[in-house]
């Protein structure tokens, strides 16, 4: 050891040699170590296209409305007519009969576009969990979420009678008045859809009239409340 420093010129250039050596195996190993590791890859092609362009989150895609709902859709509006009120629960009893009545031929429509709508509704369903998309359960509504509810813009247009409300304004306190004592709220409704039934299209004329002419107007109105509330 004593004549290797000699040669070497004394302990300094020694322990440099050593020091330069140490760190070029300290270089080797880290080298080694970085390239054994995962590179992290970007997420799927499919799932950054069925991201939104205004954000980050997947959209599930909506069920679709069964067939008795689909024609509760279209015929709603005469069933409320006929009963005199918009009670959901009067409605949706009169529209489970009514439904329930009607003839095979008469449902196969609304039967053929669920089936087509439930298997659009199963391939997005696909491609939305493909993308990465999660369904999460609903939240159970309490007090506290329906108070928190958005409220009704009321700038928003309101949406118009229909011919058979325009009517009912103005009978309405004579079908009261005619109605024994102790009576309802729904047997005056009853009396009401009974009476607009019969009523003849000349005397339903002037009521249809304003109620097209009001939804024109609503309908211009809402195309301007949309233009200037994007």
């Amino acid at each position: 050891m004593g004549r290797t420093m000699r040669r070497m010129g004394g302990p300094l250039p020694l322990l440099l040699s050593l020091g330069v050596a140490l760190c070029a195996a300290t270089c080797t190993l880290r080298t080694a170590f970085i390239t054994t590791q995962s590179v992290p890859t970007s997420p799927p092609l499919i799932a950054r296209s069925a991201r939104k362009a205004t954000g980050d989150e997947l959209v599930p895609p909506k069920r679709p409305a069964s067939s008795y709902m689909s024609w509760l859709n279209d015929n709603r509006e005469s069933i409320v007519e006929k009963l005199g009120t918009n009670s959901v629960t009067l409605v949706a009893k009169e529209a489970g009969q009514q439904w329930k009545k009607l003839s095979a031929a008469k449902k196969k429509p609304y039967e053929a576009a669920w089936v087509k709508a439930k298997a659009k509704y199963a391939k997005d369903l696909e491609d939305f969990k493909a993308a990465g998309g999660v369904i999460l359960k609903p939240e159970k509504r309490t007090s506290r979420t329906r108070s928190t509810r958005a409220k009704r813009d009321p700038n928003m247009p309101k949406r118009p009678l229909s011919s058979y409300m325009l009517w009912l304004q103005d009978n309405r306190a004579s079908i009261v008045k005619s109605m024994p004592a102790g009576h309802k709220v729904t047997d005056v409704m009853r009396e009401a859809g009974a009476q607009w039934s019969k009523l003849t299209a000349a005397k339903k004329k002037k009521y249809e009239k304003a109620a097209a002419d009001a939804k024109a107007k609503y309908l211009e109105e809402m195309e301007e409340y949309k233009g200037q509330n994007p």
